[in-house]
């Protein structure tokens, strides 16, 4: 069985990531992933995208959403629903999160209050599920379950990655 520290690890990797794949569902069913820049924030990932993109247009439908990891090898996916953020001192906050993180990349800081202005969109995914393993790992997984104010409820361990999925 798996322990919430092993939790610490795989948040220490989702927010260390550079980029991350976020999987959301159209309208019509049609499934959409995208990569984008985020930061591990208040327990969720939290991403900026514009206000009239797909992945805005799936959220605004369905607030189900899964986000990945890049690496095939070593493999983090998050289930979740996201939240768009609208308060002003959160935007503040990522804001300088963005900056933190991504200043060198960008070449300067991130204003989300006055993007959020201009039609950009914030959101937060918190988990609802998440799973991680390692290639080479004897086909051993790691899965987690949330409770809703985001605290590990439930921790395990299997001998295959796709066994038993937990429902997000």
């Amino acid at each position: 069985m798996e322990t919430s520290a092993d939790w610490t690890e795989v948040e220490r990797r989702f927010a260390a990531a550079t980029s991350y794949w976020v999987c959301t569902v159209r309208a019509d069913l049609r499934p959409h992933a995208v990569p984008v820049w985020g930061v591990w924030w208040r327990g969720t990932l939290a991403f900026s995208s514009v206000g009239a993109s797909v992945k805005v247009r799936n959220l605004r439908h369905n607030d189900r959403v899964s986000v990945h990891l890049e690496s095939a090898s070593s493999v983090v996916i998050l289930d979740g629903h996201a939240t768009e953020v609208t308060d002003r001192e959160a935007l503040v906050e990522l804001g300088e999160c963005f900056t933190t993180k991504y200043r060198a990349l960008s070449g300067g800081a991130y204003d989300l209050v006055a993007a959020h202005g201009m039609g950009m969109t914030v959101w937060a995914v918190r988990p609802t599920a998440a799973r991680s393993w390692q290639a080479g790992g004897a086909f051993a997984s790691s899965r987690w379950t949330f409770a809703d104010d985001g605290s590990v409820a439930l921790s395990r361990s299997s001998l295959a990655a796709d066994a038993d999925a937990v429902p997000g």
